[in-house]
């Protein structure tokens, strides 16, 4: 007899433990898994009033978004020359990944409007926020928030991160 109680002492304990295991068993929460980013922001209303709709252009998606794909464009990118003389530059980019994104996010919104996946107000708003975003971020630590650029699958997953998981404090 003491044998059967010495011998089933140790079954008890996997079996506690197997208990005590599968019990402990936590749902993944997808929205865990997706961090969100804070950066700080300022208004740009005073930079976009100094901008004219010659020097912006034609947008389709409105006069305030080619305002702000020119701030884009002459924040995020420079001009150097190749050899002094030479009338030949070279375009520098800072942060390609988020200037690349913000590009190919704009095709794609074009593209949804065009092929009527999308309406033409949601998309201007969806490419608003991602502009605001851009351009806020440009002097940033972004390293992390480019590595989640990177890491998007397609321009559905790459608006979600712009539109949804960034946070932007005035």
């Amino acid at each position: 007899m003491l044998f059967f109680l010495f011998s089933n002492r140790p079954q008890a304990q996997e079996s506690y433990s197997y208990a005590a295991k599968s019990s402990d068993s936590r749902v993944e929460n997808p929205v865990e898994k997706s961090p969100s980013f804070e950066f700080p922001a300022i208004s740009q209303d005073y930079v976009l009033n100094t901008i004219t709709k010659e020097m912006a252009g034609v947008h389709p998606f409105g006069d305030v978004i080619a305002k702000k794909l020119y701030l884009l464009d002459e924040k995020y990118t420079t001009q150097e020359e190749l050899v002094p003389g030479n009338p030949q530059t070279n375009t520098e980019v800072q942060k390609p990944v988020v200037y690349e994104a913000v590009k190919h996010l704009e095709r794609y919104l074009k593209k949804s409007v065009k092929k009527g996946d999308m309406s033409l107000e949601t998309a201007a708003d969806n490419f608003n926020i991602v502009l605001d975003v851009a351009i806020n971020i440009r002097n940033a630590d972004t390293k992390g928030f480019e590595n989640a650029v990177s890491a998007a699958t397609d321009e559905a997953a790459k608006l979600d991160l712009f539109t949804k998981r960034v946070i932007l404090k005035y």
